[in-house]
């Protein structure tokens, strides 16, 4: 593909910077947004390391590569690792015993040390032909090949999709309906930006091929890298049926309840939380307690806001808050951070702000107010 000689940057080269940046802003968004069970942390490598490898294809784009030989990002060791990344987050959602071994990162780990190596002693990869010939030099070769690339993505797609359809389950239930269906979109978009890279050098063989459609393919693998990452930014509200219901849940004949059957269903919710305390858990989420329950998402979500008038969120935080503040009257050498994960938010920020908002103090000043009141 030719180049400009003189490197610059044009209208699509300058976007493509931009998306880029886009792809760290997300990552440093899904970082601090870890919970309990679904750390977003593959996640974050993923969109990261696309970002870096969209960075090097601007630098590419724009001729600034052979100005700066050492901006340089590993793009076919991040390849090797997208599928496994993937492959870790979506499992994290069917089973917390279930462990991804070391070696299915072996050819990541293998691709960065020896391209480090040749990337060292060639100063950027110049000049490589003075190391051909050397058995090393047919691995490092190997291992940056786009085609077992294609063949590592192609192999987890497919052992992604054969985990989610073994983890079907005969329940029905609504939360792993959606589960299905949400981890199932994933591995859709994932599938998608396969597509667009194995399209890439299949077309590059054609007369038509121009560096348009080197632009058209990476806008494709930018929008379902990218999507990968929104539908995990909002994974709960998907789970808690606040965004894309008619996508993940199951279309529902409603039928108007009567006053009097809204009052019993409500006592029986309150009696449940009273009781078992799901507010704990960290990862609750409308359809697993809807589920519990035996009520419908729909239902329950109307159940909350015309009873509570909260929506779900703001409900089970009400829980969570009252519990947070029973723990600190009950022990005043028990750690903040202990208190806030301990009663179900996974957030600092969130429940200092939450309790304040409640409480119209934080929880340090509420539990040292309360040291001076028993000192006194």
């Amino acid at each position: 593909m030719e180049q400009d000689s003189i490197p610059s940057f044009d209208t699509w080269t300058s976007i493509f910077l931009i998306v880029s940046s886009l792809g760290f802003f997300l990552s440093i968004i899904l970082s601090v947004r870890k919970t309990a069970k679904t750390n977003h942390l593959p996640i974050v490598l993923l969109i990261l390391g696309f970002s870096l490898i969209l960075l090097q294809y601007v630098f590419f784009w724009t001729n600034y590569r052979v100005v700066y030989p050492y901006f340089y990002f590993f793009d076919s060791s991040w390849y090797l690792a997208f599928g496994p990344l993937l492959y870790i987050y979506i499992t994290r959602f069917y089973s917390e015993n279930f462990k991804i071994r070391w070696y299915h990162f072996l050819p990541t780990i293998l691709s960065v040390g020896i391209n480090g190596y040749y990337f060292i002693i060639s100063k950027g990869f110049q000049n490589l032909k003075e190391y051909e010939g050397d058995f090393l030099f047919y691995l490092f070769e190997l291992l940056r090949s786009p085609w077992l690339v294609t063949l590592s993505l192609l192999i987890y797609a497919i052992i992604i999709k054969g985990f989610i359809t073994f983890h079907k389950s005969d329940k029905k239930s609504q939360y792993e309906m959606i589960r299905k269906k949400w981890s199932t979109f994933l591995i859709n978009l994932f599938i998608v930006f396969i597509t667009a890279y194995i399209s890439y050098y299949v077309l590059v063989e054609f007369s038509f091929f121009n560096l348009h459609w080197d632009y058209a393919i990476s806008f494709s693998m930018s929008i379902a890298i990218y999507g990968i990452g929104y539908m995990a930014y909002k994974e709960p509200s998907i789970f808690n049926g606040e965004l894309l219901s008619n996508l993940f849940l199951k279309e529902e004949n409603h039928q108007e309840l009567t006053e009097s059957t809204k009052d019993e269903f409500y006592d029986m919710l309150l009696s449940h939380i009273k009781t078992n305390k799901p507010y704990l858990n960290n990862d609750l989420r409308l359809v697993q307690l809807a589920d519990t329950i035996g009520f419908s998402s729909h239902m329950l979500s109307k159940l909350i806001n015309e009873k509570a008038k909260k929506n779900f969120n703001q409900f089970i935080n009400e829980y969570r808050l009252e519990e947070a503040k029973k723990l600190l009257l009950e022990n005043s050498e028990t750690r903040i951070k202990t208190i806030y994960f301990d009663v179900g938010f996974n957030n600092k920020v969130t429940f200092n702000t939450a309790f304040k908002n409640k409480f119209n103090c934080t929880p340090s000043e509420y539990k040292r107010k309360k040291i001076e009141v028993q000192n006194n």
